[in-house]
């Protein structure tokens, strides 16, 4: 019983089934609407992960750009691999969502969104300028503005670079140090949020089933459907192009080296711890030391494409609850959303929902569909884990085919084989 329990107390996703349990049956007990209110707790809890993600963002992204060490041929490349790769996961997100999600509606929710005004820059350029012109250098992180942030933050970055270049890697590398001893604040704050998500499952699914009955889960499902689908599309057909067509790499070396760090990842929910173990697989796979450090470490909050695929289609599919359809410069601003806020939450269980909410409050959408998200998060946010170290192994094995060392990189691979 002791075992029992300290493997409940130390275990978010059992907690988590615990409680979508616990609340289908208080749903279930309490119909016709009686624990609707028991769901503003999870509109609380999201409400303080907006207002800490924004300053984390910031300090995140600051540290990275003060302490990357690369030439300018490398970041290039890097870049350019790792920015296509995540595209194409925001278009396959966003597509299934289109073929899939768009007869999906939520009167209760449509009606709370009445009146909400997405931004478009096709309603002119000038007005859509305007929301990067805050009124102050603090409006933004008032206002929860996360690509503005993030400019700030790459300038600040790039501004430390220009004034202590001078004097060296290790003065950059101390500045660095203390944006990320700074930043562990706000982060103790997201891990204490995070430790009572359960709690606000229960009261979301409480509410929900209460409100809405069961039937409210056949449509979560098929986000849910949709969501794995587009982890499958990308590690197939995006991943597999590269690893095994690009780079040429047999599979039967990839899948037995690859098979430990993508079962732990699905099992602790985390590409970052699962780090250590995903650089001991390029290795043994062949890949070099400097490409396996610059596309499973370096570019770590860049690479995230299990996230950026779930926040696209997520996205959509809360726009289409709330009966809001979405134009293409949306959606576009919505990718450079997911983007910029998969970048700055890097290294945070659940990393995926709480990037999610500030997109979603950064794109003015309705927050009322989102603790109905958490109900189902805990059984995408493990596939979100592994296609993020899938993106980091293929990303690195992608550097080294195209460098200018890969036929040297080709002897090792058959040397690891």
């Amino acid at each position: 019983m002791t075992q029992i329990w300290n493997r409940i107390t130390h275990s978010l996703p059992l907690q988590i089934i615990m409680a979508v349990v616990v609340g289908l049956l208080l749903g279930g007990a309490f119909p016709d609407g009686q624990l609707k209110p028991a769901s503003e707790v999870g509109k609380a809890i999201i409400h303080w992960v907006k207002l800490i993600a924004g300053p984390f963002l910031f300090l995140t992204i600051v540290a990275s750009t003060v302490e990357v060490k690369m030439t300018a041929g490398h970041a290039v490349r890097l870049v350019s691999i790792a920015l296509l790769n995540t595209a194409i996961a925001i278009g396959i997100g966003m597509g299934l969502a289109h073929f899939f999600l768009t007869d999906i509606r939520i009167d209760a929710i449509a009606n709370a969104a009445q009146g909400i005004k997405v931004p478009d820059v096709s309603s002119g350029l000038s007005t859509w300028l305007k929301t990067f012109t805050p009124p102050s250098l603090f409006a933004p992180f008032v206002q929860n503005e996360i690509l503005i942030i993030a400019l700030m933050a790459l300038c600040t970055g790039m501004a430390l670079r220009s004034l202590y270049h001078e004097q060296g890697a290790k003065k950059l590398a101390a500045i660095a140090k203390t944006c990320e001893s700074i930043r562990a604040v706000p982060g103790v704050f997201l891990h204490w949020l995070i430790r009572i998500i359960p709690l606000a499952v229960m009261t979301v699914v409480a509410g929900a089933v209460s409100e809405y009955g069961y039937g409210i889960f056949a449509t979560l499902f098929r986000y849910v459907g949709a969501v794995i689908a587009g982890f499958a599309l990308q590690s197939i057909f995006v991943y597999g192009t590269w690893i095994f067509l690009v780079a040429r790499m047999k599979p039967s070396l990839f899948f037995t080296k690859a098979r430990v760090p993508l079962i732990y990842s699905f099992g602790v929910n985390s590409s970052l711890a699962t780090l250590p173990l995903t650089l001991k697989a390029l290795k043994e796979m062949g890949v070099s030391d400097r490409s396996a450090s610059l596309g499973a470490g370096v570019a770590t909050n860049l690479n995230n494409d299990g996230i950026v695929l779930y926040e696209a289609l997520a996205v959509f599919f809360v726009a289409q609850l709330a009966g809001i359809p979405l134009t293409e410069t949306q959606m576009i601003s919505a990718a450079f959303a997911c983007i910029v806020a998969a970048m700055g939450i890097t290294g945070i269980p659940e990393a995926g929902f709480i990037s999610l909410s500030v997109v979603v409050a950064t794109m003015g959408l309705p927050l009322e569909a989102l603790p109905l998200l958490l109900a189902v998060d805990w059984i995408v946010a493990r596939g979100r884990s592994v296609v993020n170290v899938l993106s980091d192994m293929t990303l690195s094995i992608a550097m080294d085919a195209t460098g200018a060392n890969s036929p040297t990189h080709s002897k090792n691979r058959k040397r690891a084989a």
